[in-house]
C-alpha cells in the first residue's frame, strides 16, 4: 500500500513495526491489557489513561504511538475513526501506572507536531465518574 489513504497509513506502520492495529467499533487498537493481569487488580486505581484531542485529521498511529511510547510504555492505544476511514480527532493512551501517565499529560499537552496541529492531552475520565459528578450538580 503506497497510498496516503489513512487505512494504508496504517497497514504500512503494522508491518514496519511489527504490531497489530485492530479496527472494532469506529476505533484503531493497538496492543490490549498488560501481559502481567495488572489490568483486573487496577480496576479502581488512580488514573492511568489519558484523552488526547485536536488530532489533525492526517495524522495516524504512525506519528501518535511513538509520540506516546517516547513518554513511557503503552499498553494500549485506541484511535477513534470515522466510516470513511479518516481519524475522528481524539486518541486514548493507556499506560502501566499513574506517575507515567501524568508525565505523558504533563510532557505532551499543547504538543506542538511539526505536521501542524496541537494537541492537548489530559487525564481521561471514566464515563461513571462523569455521570456522578452531573448527580452531584442537580
Amino acid at each position: 500500500c503506497k497510498s496516503q489513504h489513512p487505512l494504508c497509513s496504517g497497514l504500512n506502520f503494522e508491518r514496519a513495526a511489527l504490531i497489530t492495529l485492530t479496527q472494532v467499533n469506529g476505533q484503531r487498537k493497538y496492543g490490549g491489557p498488560p501481559p502481567d493481569g495488572r489490568a483486573q487488580r487496577e480496576r479502581g486505581c488512580a488514573f492511568r489513561k489519558v484523552f488526547i484531542s485536536q488530532i489533525p485529521r492526517d495524522i495516524y498511529e504512525d506519528r501518535l504511538i511513538p509520540l506516546f511510547q517516547s513518554i513511557g510504555t503503552i499498553y494500549e492505544f485506541r484511535l477513534m475513526m470515522n466510516f470513511s476511514g479518516q481519524n475522528r480527532g481524539f486518541a486514548y493512551a493507556k499506560y502501566g501506572d499513574p506517575v507515567t501517565a501524568s508525565a505523558a499529560v504533563m510532557t505532551l499537552h499543547h504538543y506542538r507536531l511539526p505536521e501542524g496541529g496541537c494537541l492537548t492531552v489530559r487525564k481521561s475520565t471514566e464515563k461513571r465518574q462523569l455521570r456522578t459528578a452531573l448527580l452531584h450538580l442537580l
